[in-house]
């Protein structure tokens, strides 16, 4: 498996190279790095059913706004679900990581007998055209054979999964023999942990407002323990 996944995502980042090869070298667009980058998304969204074709695997309906992937294909029993990312090489620049709700991925991956990929494409400031950005990178990969290191979940709603680092930072680090149970063992640990830091939080901040009653409402604070 792990040498088919491998090749399917060398394939695809072929087949996505090939269909950006004009803006490999260059692209006159609004310098801005946000416009930019929903400019590839779109670019791939819009064009996804060519790209299928040319990989020879069976386009899906591109989704709603509440899926975690941009656009996916089935193949040999899988669904391959994409997440298109945009990564501005300027040093000043941030991201925050963020991928999708720890239920919705668990859902895809065990539910949908699905497999999620990351489309990470690096881009910075053209050195050479004027208000243009140039694409440095096409990186695809499996999103449960990265690092454990990268993954992380921070607390909004029923919580959050981020990554620490972005995919070229790991690129060689993949472990593309990983299988999903080996993902669950680490994924579920960290996410019990998560759960388990949330509800110690969620304990200090009651007795927080039991004593702020009792002090008859005054001086009020979170406090820790």
């Amino acid at each position: 498996m792990s040498k088919t996944l491998k090749s399917k995502c060398n394939d695809l980042q072929k087949a996505i190279e090939g269909f950006f090869e004009d803006l490999l070298v260059g692209v006159t667009a609004r310098e801005d790095s946000r416009a930019f980058g929903a400019m590839v998304e779109k670019q791939i969204t819009s064009n996804w059913e060519s790209i299928c074709k040319e990989l020879k695997v069976e386009p899906l309906e591109i989704p709603g706004r509440r899926t975690i992937f941009d656009c996916a294909f089935s193949d040999g029993g899988f669904i391959y679900g994409l997440d298109v990312k945009t990564k501005d090489l300027d040093a000043t620049s941030y991201s925050d990581g963020g991928i999708c709700a720890v239920g919705n991925l668990l859902k895809f991956l065990a539910n949908d007998n699905g497999i999620f990929l990351i489309v990470e494409v690096g881009h910075k400031k053209s050195e050479t055209k004027k208000d243009s950005r140039d694409i440095e990178y096409i990186h695809v990969a499996p999103f449960s054979c990265l690092p454990e290191r990268s993954f992380r979940i921070e607390n909004l709603g029923t919580g959050q999964v981020r990554l620490n680092d972005s995919v070229s930072e790991v690129f060689d680090e993949i472990d593309w023999n990983r299988s999903n149970a080996e993902f669950f063992d680490i994924f579920t640990e960290l996410t019990k942990t998560h759960y388990l830091r949330v509800i110690r939080d969620a304990n200090t901040r009651i007795e927080s407002i039991d004593t702020f009653k009792k002090n008859g409402y005054e001086r009020f604070r979170f406090g820790r323990k």
